[in-house]
């Protein structure tokens, strides 16, 4: 008789808060359908698994999900039928969110998203004082052994680790950070432009001249920064001359070469004999001299 008494009253909790929206929408009368409905069919859902000294036993077989991506389950679903009230309109009122409901001897709870993750959440929406205060004292026991426990199997995989992993866990973070390295200095090069090389100086007629005329001012005037300057300048200058010297002299001969007019055609004597243009050559001579008298 109390787990009955139980089971009716935590199920109209639920049924309570699951059609309060729908007040503002349908008729009262349908509301009323749909609760007396709804109340029939969880009742006869969670009976097998109701166990009022054991809130928890059989709790994820009661849990039902509901989406506003599907139907409902088979229990809320004929209620919808019966009642003429549509789900999708049904659960958008709730808040459009995918939820489990928890039904549990004394309490009633949502949760939202996946255990574990950082959006989960759970909501108490109905609980009996005793129950609940018991349900918590045993969700927070059972939390600490499972939190003492991972800890435990932290440190025993970290015991575990042989001298091999760990080099190789060490080698694996160096690496990473030449890679780093390596990629810092490829993605913004710094150049730097080559410095020009002294050059060794020449021993020609202008560069001779050049120091002679530098010793010269230095013995008349003393060394100075101007006399230095000239020297400097005087010096490429000779460089530069030398250079478009030896390119003229490539224009020169480049500009010497035999030019043939192959439109000409002209006979020319030449010294006793006769030239004639053949075939872009000069043959010379035309025959054998006359004796003398």
């Amino acid at each position: 008789m109390a787990s009955n008494t139980s089971i009716a009253i935590t199920v109209a909790q639920a049924v309570a808060f699951l059609t309060r929206p729908l007040t503002a929408t349908y008729p009262q009368a349908t509301v009323a359908r749909l609760q007396t409905v709804l109340e029939a069919s969880l009742t006869a859902y969670y009976a097998p698994t109701w166990n009022p000294s054991e809130p928890r036993s059989g709790s994820g077989r009661r849990s039902l999900t509901l989406s506003p991506g599907c139907l409902p389950p088979r229990c809320i679903y004929q209620a919808c039928l019966d009642s003429g009230v549509q789900w999708f309109d049904w659960v958008g009122l709730l808040g459009g969110r995918e939820f489990d409901l928890f039904v549990d001897p004394g309490l009633v709870s949502l949760s939202f998203g996946k255990r574990g993750t950082p959006g989960a959440q759970l909501v108490t929406v109905w609980a009996d004082q005793p129950t609940l205060a018991t349900h918590h004292r045993k969700t927070s026991s059972m939390d600490s052994v499972r939190l003492h426990a991972a800890n435990m199997q932290a440190a025993i995989d970290a015991q575990r680790k042989t001298f091999a992993q760990r080099v190789s866990e060490r080698d694996a973070h160096e690496d990473e950070e030449l890679f780093a390295m390596i990629a810092g200095e490829v993605a913004a090069p710094s150049w730097e432009l080559p410095l020009p090389r002294p050059q060794a100086r020449s021993s020609s007629p202008l560069s001779t001249h050049s120091r002679s005329s530098s010793r010269s001012s230095n013995s008349s005037s003393g060394f100075s920064a101007a006399s230095a300057v000239s020297s400097a300048t005087s010096y490429i200058s000779s460089a530069a001359s030398g250079r478009s010297q030896t390119m003229s002299r490539r224009e020169r001969a480049r500009q010497a070469r035999v030019y043939v007019d192959h439109s000409k055609k002209d006979v020319t004597p030449y010294d006793g004999g006769k030239t004639t243009v053949l075939t872009g050559g000069v043959m010379l001579g035309g025959g054998p001299r006359a004796a003398r008298a």
